[in-house]
């Protein structure tokens, strides 16, 4: 076997392995490579320190995308619309509701990610 050929069986070897495995450093690696060639910058979040009681913040989060930072409670509180099925009468909409839900910040491993101040 030739000296190539044992080198790119060994890479091809290692690279499914690699591949194969999931991590999330590799996430966010993937992430950042993916913002950088599309030329955009991944957006900073606010960390809990620099945040305001009682103000406002547009981010990123699982529910909403706006939230109200609630420093006695450390939590954003976030306006939610939840479409209530009924399966009696199915293809036709439900109740809509309108509710409150809470999101810890991501330092606080909840899924909010403050990203400027709402004027």
């Amino acid at each position: 076997m030739l000296k190539s050929e044992v080198i790119s069986s060994y890479q091809a070897a290692i690279g499914r392995l690699g591949g194969s495995k999931s991590s999330p450093a590799k996430k966010v690696a993937a992430r950042a490579a993916a913002f950088k060639r599309w030329g955009r910058e991944t957006a900073t979040t606010l960390s809990i320190d620099d945040l305001t009681d009682g103000t406002w913040y547009s981010g990123k989060g699982r529910n909403a995308n706006m939230g109200l930072w609630d420093a006695r409670n450390r939590c954003f509180w976030l306006t939610c619309i939840v479409d209530q099925v009924d399966p009696m009468t199915y293809p036709l909409p439900g109740v809509r509701a309108v509710r409150m839900k809470r999101e810890r910040h991501t330092d606080d491993n909840g899924t909010f990610q403050p990203r400027k101040p709402v004027s």
